[in-house]
């Protein structure tokens, strides 16, 4: 916030006002759902076209490789992101400026990459893989970065700006990687591609979000820097208490989703790791619409729920759970219908062979989308750490299940397992959600 001080001379009487920069124009909530979905689905899209890129060029052994290295480097780029993204959305107070969160981010990134290898070596991995796996975590480190800036515009709800930045970043991770696997046919080189292409959007951040926004961040100076973290440590270390426990939550959450690749790889091998990763990759493209909806509405929730108006809190939730039911039914309808056709034409016929896998991964689809969006329900109360046992206990189920059901089941026995995981999510959800709301009427009262 800007100091208004009063002149304590003539001179600084007269001198002419400091012009105070005009607020960057919020999108509607409309315009910001669309603006998010977009970008999220493009990514995705890309995301998955990576994936068919490898199982058309290589082999599937390959793409479960590549998709081992993204499920070993997932979970610890989560816990040290520390979910600051939607604690910046939902910061409606300002209590901590983008620089802090900066500061914060560069400081948990730097000890992620640091301690990845240490994960690879002691996981016993062969170098050749912990080398893709360490170049995959250095462009998730850029990808932290993007993040935190991403934080910053959704909270301005500019998510027009945050949704070109993730095109271009599923662009430039799709191009770079298929360069150079062309160009070499390496894993390694097609992983530096992809890393290449995160790095290109936080080399393109200043213009992507914007002088108005950054101006508001720091109005004390005329050319406010984007990059410029606040190593505050009394601030900063407040703030790491804050949001810790939501980095341990995306952890447990990534934990959970990656449980059946960890023990297809273990029980099974490489080659139905990767088929498992395709199939179940093209569900991304509903995670990332239930995902850009949370975004979106996050900010909005987080005011309702501040302000003590229920209705409207539960307003906007049960209209997500609506949207997820739908989803998912008509999911189970396009998959059951043209399933085999299209894991044909996207990947191979050797993938099509496992089409209830995905006809089963819609079922769950629905049910993950409606815990995505009480999570975000739970994230706009600001209760943090109750949301661990929650996850914890949905890893529990997840883990458990797949233990159970895959050496008997193989990938059918997987899809199931996230199923019995993300039901346990949703109904702890719902319970903290509920839990939320009665402890904020008492303190309205």
């Amino acid at each position: 916030m800007t100091n208004l001080l009063c002149p304590e001379t003539a001179e600084e009487a007269i001198s002419p006002p400091v012009s105070t920069p005009a607020p960057a124009r919020r999108l509607s909530l409309s315009h910001n759902f669309v603006w998010a979905l977009g970008g999220n689905v493009t990514f995705a899209a890309c995301q998955g076209a990576v994936l068919v890129l490898l199982a058309k060029a290589t082999d599937p052994a390959m793409v479960g490789r590549f998709a081992l290295a993204l499920a070993i480097t997932a979970p610890l780029f989560l816990l040290t992101n520390l979910q600051l993204r939607a604690v910046q959305a939902t910061d409606a107070l300002g209590h901590y400026r983008f620089g802090h969160y900066l500061a914060l981010r560069l400081l948990t990134t730097v000890a992620a990459l640091a301690t990845l290898p240490i994960i690879l070596l002691v996981a016993g991995y062969s170098w050749s893989f912990a080398a893709v796996a360490f170049v995959i975590g250095i462009g998730k480190s850029f990808d932290a970065l993007n993040d935190v800036m991403y934080g910053l515009v959704q909270k301005h709800e500019r998510l027009d700006r945050g949704g070109m930045a993730r095109v271009t970043a599923g662009i430039a991770t799709l191009s770079g990687l298929g360069i150079l696997l062309w160009c070499t046919g390496s894993l390694f080189w097609a992983a530096i591609g992809w890393a290449a292409g995160h790095g290109v959007v936080t080399l393109a951040a200043r213009g992507w979000v914007g002088d108005d926004i950054l101006k508001q961040e720091d109005e004390t100076s005329e050319q406010p820097r984007l990059f410029s973290p606040l190593f505050d440590w009394g601030q900063l270390g407040q703030l790491t208490l804050l949001a810790l426990p939501m980095g341990v939550v995306m952890m447990l959450g990534s934990l959970q989703i990656n449980a059946p690749r960890y023990f297809i790889e273990h029980y099974l091998d490489d080659k139905l790791l990767g088929i498992y990763a395709a199939i179940a990759y093209l569900m991304l493209a509903g995670h990332m619409v239930s995902l850009a909806m949370g975004q979106a509405v996050t900010p909005r929730l987080a005011k309702h729920f501040a302000a003590a108006e229920f209705s409207q809190y539960f307003a906007i939730i049960f209209r997500l759970l609506g949207i997820a039911v739908a989803g998912g039914a008509l999911a189970f309808a396009l998959t059951a219908t043209l399933g085999s056709t299209v894991l044909s034409l996207l990947f191979t016929p050797e993938y099509a062979q496992h089409t209830p896998v995905l006809i089963c991964l819609s079922v769950v689809l629905g049910i993950e989308a409606a815990t995505s969006f009480l999570g975000e329900a739970m994230t706009a109360t600001r209760k943090f750490k109750v949301q661990t046992p929650v996850l914890l206990a949905a890893l529990i189920a997840a883990a458990v299940s797949c233990v159970l059901l895959i050496p008997p089941y193989g990938l059918m026995g997987a899809a199931i397992a996230t199923g019995i995981g993300a039901f346990t999510q949703f109904i702890g959800s719902a319970l903290v959600v509920l839990w939320a709301v009665s402890e904020r009427r008492k303190e309205s009262a």
